[in-house]
């Protein structure tokens, strides 16, 4: 098992690639060869010690080069169509797209950033094409849902959502399993184009079962007066790290980002968060929420970053956490990286334990101790849920933390 140079190879002449793509996975895998697994005493990873984990890629091989994609189902208006927008598989994007596709795909980050963005750049394979054109408002939320269903596997889905100047879209990105009792890996990317004056609501979540170890990264990238508003919901596999950075290149962009995680058992989820601002006066706000209990680890790492030139930046930043046990543990670590004086930006993050006093409340009501704890995390994730914009997204995140709950 594992991976190796020729399974690159294979999966290009499978997909009938163009050469610049093919081009773009050597290159991707030139680096892969040169780096190792990260170590504790890498700061990125400094609370998530991979080997200490008993995390391995060796344990892994890529699936069966697969045109059809199976384990994608996209759910889409009819309508949309007519309109110009473009919602297809990625590999059937490629084929008929190839230059809208090239213009925009793997044109954001660094493939030799680390060692799974560059594996990841080296194999992806399937994932979501989502194209609006300009001056146009998709009313009903845009759902791509990948599904894994086998051990021993790795997938690399990849979802590129390009929204033209003016536009406006909702899409839903989910990841989903049974629990595996051969251990899986999912290595994710996605990347957002918003273009000038557009807006933007992307909401990842990730319900994979235990035995799948996910690496997921996220980058985003806004014009001018365009506005993205990001949440990742972390509830599934048995390890989660989830990257997710935003540079507003334009001016007066703004971003809201949001994250929900509920981690149980010995799950252990990681998430790293960028606000990059790269334009004058724009505006940024992150909130990430986590609960956690039994002998699970939560890990927060954030950074508001302001360039030289981007003067009147306005940039908030906050984690919470809620501990529901006392061998349960937190880290949080924001940060801030200030290049220019005309600036306002704030940071700041909690962990806490459960109040006894609302859980006594509840209880002399005759509520039981579990049904106490549930309503208390809920009401904990409440205010990011009611940040979400659109309803049917609410009540979609309030299902799936539901069924989290439920166990």
């Amino acid at each position: 098992m594992g991976f190796d140079k020729e399974h690159v190879e294979n999966l290009s002449r499978a997909l009938d690639e163009p050469s610049w793509l093919t081009e773009r996975r050597l290159e991707a895998w030139g680096y892969f060869e040169k780096l190792e697994l990260p170590r504790e005493k890498d700061e990125p990873w400094r609370y998530t010690d991979l080997r200490r984990l008993g995390f391995d890629l060796d344990a892994f091989s890529p699936l069966e080069p697969n045109p059809h994609d199976a384990g994608l189902a996209l759910e889409r208006d009819p309508k949309l169509e007519e309109r110009g927008v473009v919602l297809l598989p990625l590999y059937n994007a490629i084929q008929t797209r190839p230059e809208l596709v090239q213009r925009y795909l793997l044109s954001q980050g660094n493939p030799g950033q680390d060692i799974f963005t560059a594996l990841h750049t080296a194999l992806f394979s399937g994932g979501t094409f989502l194209y609006v054109p300009r001056g146009v408002d998709v009313d009903i939320p845009v759902e791509a849902t990948r599904t894994l269903s086998q051990g021993g596997v790795g997938i690399f889905p990849h979802t590129l959502v390009v929204v033209e100047e003016g536009s406006s879209v909702v899409f839903i990105d989910r990841y989903r399993s049974d629990n595996l009792t051969q251990p899986s890996l999912s290595d994710a990317g996605v990347e957002i184009v918003a273009g000038a004056g557009s807006s933007v609501t992307f909401v990842a979540i990730q319900e994979y079962g235990r035995g799948v170890w996910h690496f997921g990264t996220q980058r985003a990238l806004l014009g001018r007066d365009a506005s993205l508003q990001s949440l990742v919901v972390t509830l599934g596999a048995s390890f989660s790290r989830a990257q997710v950075e935003t540079t507003i290149a334009g001016e007066h962009g703004d971003v809201q980002m949001l994250g929900v995680y509920f981690a149980e058992a010995d799950q252990h989820f990681d998430m790293r968060t960028l606000q990059d601002h790269a334009a004058p006066r724009s505006t940024s706000d992150l909130l990430y929420k986590g609960a956690l209990k039994d002998h699970s680890h939560t890990v927060y790492s954030g950074l508001i970053r302001v360039q030289r030139n981007a003067e009147k930046t306005d940039a908030y930043q906050a984690n919470r956490n809620l501990v529901l046990s006392d061998h349960a543990k937190a880290d949080s670590k924001p940060e801030l990286e200030i290049l220019n004086n005309d600036v306002r930006c704030t940071h700041g993050s909690t962990v806490g334990q459960v109040d006894d006093e609302q859980l006594f409340y509840l209880e002399s009501r005759g509520i039981s101790h579990d049904d106490a704890q549930r309503l208390i995390v809920e009401g904990f994730f409440e205010d990011v849920i009611n940040r979400v914009r659109v309803e049917a997204v609410r009540n979609v995140l309030h299902d799936a933390i539901a069924r989290k709950l439920a166990g």
